[in-house]
């Protein structure tokens, strides 16, 4: 008992409930931070596994995974643009503003050659041989490396050669070619799916997709 004054009775218990506070914000800080961390893994790892399906179905030529991993009319457009741009540094032959502003006329300028990358069975042969077989009859280069599960890298590199963003994600590879070399994936979250909405050529492969542009306005 407490024969105090009963205001200095008081002081014992309200040291016990700010301790008590204390550890009750604690607690549910530290749940908090648990709770955002298992949150950021798992944002960060949600994309890789869903790269790492895509890379499996395109190298066991798995059309079906494919296809729904690949938001094809995205593709086109990004391929397509990837062309015209290689085209007017090929050739200096400049496409006007006004034209480039109407996507189906980019699209159809370079049909010829897009036409021929844009199914899921070409696809797949472009990410694994690392070169566009379906356009070009001659094989590939010596060295060239495609996109496959032993090339893509481990996953620290993987992450390592990865970009994030809100509802983005991005990768390039193979890991062990240079920068420049490399193909660049481009992923957004599409009704809680990732799926492939850009696939960006090395500079050399756009430059050759140019060249077989012209060939084909040619005829």
């Amino acid at each position: 008992m407490c024969f105090r004054q009963r205001s200095d009775c008081k002081i014992p218990f309200t040291v016990a409930f700010l301790q008590i506070r204390r550890m009750v914000f604690m607690r549910r800080t530290t749940l908090t931070i648990a709770i955002l961390a298992l949150v950021w893994i798992g944002y960060i790892t949600w994309p890789i596994y869903d790269l790492l399906v895509l890379i499996r179905a395109v190298e066991t030529r798995d059309i079906g995974t494919v296809t729904r991993h690949v938001y094809f009319d995205a593709v086109r457009i990004s391929l397509t643009n990837q062309i015209i741009d290689a085209y007017t540094r090929r050739t200096g032959v400049q496409i006007s503003p006004f034209a480039r502003s109407f996507a189906s006329a980019g699209l159809v300028i370079a049909d010829p050659v897009v036409q021929k990358l844009i199914s899921p069975e070409a696809l797949s042969q472009l990410l694994t041989v690392g070169w566009p077989v379906t356009v070009v009859p001659d094989g590939p280069p010596p060295g060239t490396i495609g996109i496959t599960t032993n090339t893509i890298g481990t996953i620290w590199q993987i992450f390592g050669n990865s970009g994030y963003g809100l509802g983005r994600f991005e990768v390039t590879a193979p890991a062990a070619l240079p920068q420049q070399q490399r193909f660049r994936l481009e992923f957004r979250l599409l009704q809680w799916h990732w799926r492939v909405v850009g696939v960006i050529l090395p500079e050399n492969i756009q430059n050759l997709l140019a060249d077989e542009l012209v060939k084909a306005m040619r005829k």
